[in-house]
Formats: C-alpha cells, structure tokens, sequence
C-alpha cells in the first residue's frame, strides 16, 4: 500500500485502512469514511451543526493510523435560538474547530485514529473522541447537475429523466421530467437500506403527485412507472463529490449532486 492510501473498498484485516471504511458515532463527534475516497465529519454537539466535507487517505502508524482529511467545504445548519432571540440561516463557512484543530476548504488537517476493538475507534486532534460503528444511511436531496434554481435551470432535460431525489424519513419525493422543460413530482414514502460498501437500495411508495402531471397517467422516471399505491425500487451508489448514482437497470441510470438547504436546522 502507497505512504498515504486513499480510504478504499478492499479485503482486509481489522488492522488494515479499508477496514475503516463506514460510519463511526459518538455523543458530539460523528466521522463517515466512504470507499470513494470521501469524507463527511460532523459536530453535532453544538448549534448550528456543522459538517466538514473533503478527501481522505490514511497511513498506517504505530499503534493505530493517521487520518489526513483535505477540506473541501464545510455546511453549518440553520440555528435558532432559545426564544427565537438569534436565528441564523444556513450555509458555507469559512473555517471550523473540532477536535482542537482547525478544518478549512482548501487546507489539509492530521487526526490520529486507533481502533477499540472491532465496533469502536478513538479519533484524536488536540481533543479525543471515542466512536462507535453504526450502518451507513443515506439521506438527504439529491438533484440533477445545473438545475440549482430549477424554475430557471442551465440544463435541459427529457421527458423521462430523473432529476431529483428527496430521501426525507417521513415523506420524500421524486421529480420526473416533463415535456416542455417541466417536470412532475410523486411524493412517496421511502425506505432505505445499506446493501454494501457506498450501496444502498431505495423502496419507494407514491401516495400522490404534483405540479406536471397528465391525468390518469403515472409519471415516469428512468424507465419506471410511479403509480400510488405501488412500490418501485431504485440502486444507489455513492460517487466521489457528494454524489449518487441512481439507476433502474444497469443501462437506466442518473447522476445526482447533493443539495443543501439553509432553512433545514439537522444535517441530513
């Protein structure tokens, strides 16, 4: 293996860096290491919550490894305070303590991390934090590249395609293309669930629709019909750059980037 190995699915042993590829979780400090060489750490100690987003690669190192993430940007939630006396939207920001370091786009910060036994890791800045390993989920709202204002997108798309993708627990929803640069949306119930290392299988449920819709047809999205009270089932792989693949078959498939909110308070 390379001096500094990108995080990477592979056979290994539980000494190995591969073998640290997923979701570790602790009380504040929260830390997803993905086979596509992303990472996501997260503070969830504090308001706003704060998640840094970069690069990964990981030596060998004594008793334990050394963790170099190179930041690419870093999401603070929207915050309101105790008698809505201080409220703050969402967004970028410019830098970020966690650990006793400091996160910043562009820069590359060191952390140590030593396994505790199989289930658990200690990740060190200044400041230790003891996580724990949990299955990957997936959430969040994934949408098509050049549509961040969708009633004034830079791309064009066809009837058929598949534009968005909202993985919200409680009611999410699916944009498919229209005719006429419009497009329709089904909200649905969804499940998801961790197949394998960056997969995951998406179950969805229509209960209704809106915006786009011709009456009595169910809008399609990749190949698939969305009637309500069916369910169809969509594959999903996490890409490099807060991104997703989503496919109906092998050759039906769409590539989505992550979007953030600044009226959302949790990191999805």
């Amino acid at each position: 293996m390379d001096a500094a190995t990108p995080v990477a699915a592979a056979a290994s042993t539980p000494a190995s860096p591969a073998a640290l590829i997923g979701w570790w979780r602790g009380d504040r400090v929260c830390l997803e290491l993905f086979a596509n060489g992303d990472f996501e750490l997260s503070d969830l100690g504090d308001e706003p919550k704060v998640m840094v987003m970069g690069k990964a690669s990981v030596v060998a190192e004594g008793d334990g490894f050394a963790l170099q993430l190179a930041t690419e940007r870093i999401w603070k939630g929207r915050y309101v305070s105790s008698c809505r006396k201080h409220h703050e939207y969402g967004g970028f920001i410019d830098s970020r303590d966690m650990l006793g370091v400091q996160f910043e786009p562009g820069k590359a910060t060191q952390l140590k991390l030593r396994r505790i036994g199989d289930a658990q890791v200690e990740l060190c800045g200044v400041a230790c934090a003891t996580l724990t390993r949990t299955t990957p989920a997936l959430v969040a709202r994934w949408r098509r590249a050049q549509m961040e204002f969708p009633d004034r997108p830079k791309a064009t798309w066809q009837a058929g395609d598949l534009l968005e993708l909202d993985l919200n627990r409680s009611l999410g929803h699916v944009w498919a293309g229209a005719a006429d640069g419009k497009f329709a949306t089904v909200y649905a119930r969804i499940e998801v669930q961790y197949v394998a290392v960056d997969r995951f299988k998406v179950t969805l449920r229509p209960e209704y629709y809106a915006d786009a819709v011709v009456a009595g047809v169910a809008p399609t999205a990749l190949g698939l019909a969305f009637p309500v009270g069916a369910s169809q089932v969509l594959e999903v792989r996490r890409l490099a750059g807060e991104r997703i693949e989503v496919c109906a078959a092998a050759d039906r498939c769409a590539t989505l980037e992550r979007q953030f909110d600044g009226g959302h308070y949790d990191l999805d």
